[in-house]
């Protein structure tokens, strides 16, 4: 596969699940990747671990910890790119953050926070690298919303709305860029059930007066995330290579955006009632 080979790619979230896998098959591909994290310490473990790959077609590896809230903290990120290597083929736009909560039990710094990070933090990305992605033969940003961004469920009023506003931005962004810079792409990823740490890190809050606790609700959630990060990453670069820009990855993600469109109000009806409890 020499789709990737050479091509200037910047991860965000790079340190764990989606984003530590894509690393993975990237730098396998020959990419040239720029990998950023909140967590400094996961991108130097990961950067380790990548340089070890016995693959005469590695790419280099640089890393950035960089907080995507953060628009100044971002800017750094793309002048360091712009320096490193003067283009950007793909940006992926991976980071993310998780609140389960029914709204009424959510404090509204904890949404705000949340959609710094969900939302801004993709906005940040694409007009920052935007300059950058201009100045490659054919650009590409890649943003990671949720199945969430399809359709909803009780307890995810404030994840749900970030990743609804993940999907409406990538759409218009992708009309913006058609009028006038033709050759970059937009897609959205709509995963459903990937084993990462979005859940064990996910702020849960649970009523008070609840007979439950936080960690028994991660634990009734667990059997949900059944699909390993290394298959998302192949179904998600697999996709891209073919242009598409809605990509579904994951057990369920299309059956999931074919009901919501079907049934958009009694979509409900189709899913697992131990979900909408």
């Amino acid at each position: 596969m020499h789709f990737f080979l050479g091509k200037v790619i910047v991860i965000t979230g790079a340190g764990s699940g989606i984003g530590r896998a894509l690393a993975y098959a990237l730098v396998k591909q020959g990419s040239h990747v720029v990998l950023s994290d909140i967590d400094h310490g996961a991108l130097k473990a990961l950067q380790a671990d990548l340089a070890k790959l016995d693959n005469p077609q590695t790419g280099s590896i640089k890393i950035f910890a960089a907080d995507v809230s953060d628009y100044e903290n971002m800017q750094a990120f793309s002048s360091f790119v712009g320096a490193e290597f003067g283009r950007l083929d793909f940006l992926i736009n991976n980071a993310g953050v998780g609140l389960g909560a029914l709204f009424q039990d959510c404090d509204l710094k904890d949404m705000r926070d949340l959609f710094d990070t969900n939302f801004w933090g993709v906005v940040y990305g694409c007009q920052l690298f935007l300059p950058l992605l201009q100045r490659a033969e054919r650009g590409h940003i890649v943003n990671i919303s949720s199945v969430l961004g399809l359709l909803s469920g009780p307890r995810v009023s404030a994840y749900s709305s970030s990743k609804f506003a993940v999907r409406g931005f990538s759409d218009s962004l992708r009309h913006d860029l058609r009028l006038s810079d033709k050759q970059i792409n937009v897609s959205c990823v709509f995963p459903s059930g990937i084993k990462t740490n979005i859940l064990a890190n996910s702020k849960i809050i649970v009523p008070i007066g609840s007979n439950t606790s936080s960690d028994t609700e991660r634990k009734r959630l667990e059997p949900w995330f059944w699909t390993e990060p290394s298959m998302a990453a192949r179904e998600i670069l697999s996709s891209v290579m073919k242009g598409k820009t809605r990509i579904h990855v994951g057990k369920g993600a299309r059956f999931l955006d074919v009901i919501s469109r079907l049934f958009p109000v009694s979509y409900t009806r189709f899913l697992p009632k131990s979900l909408l409890e």
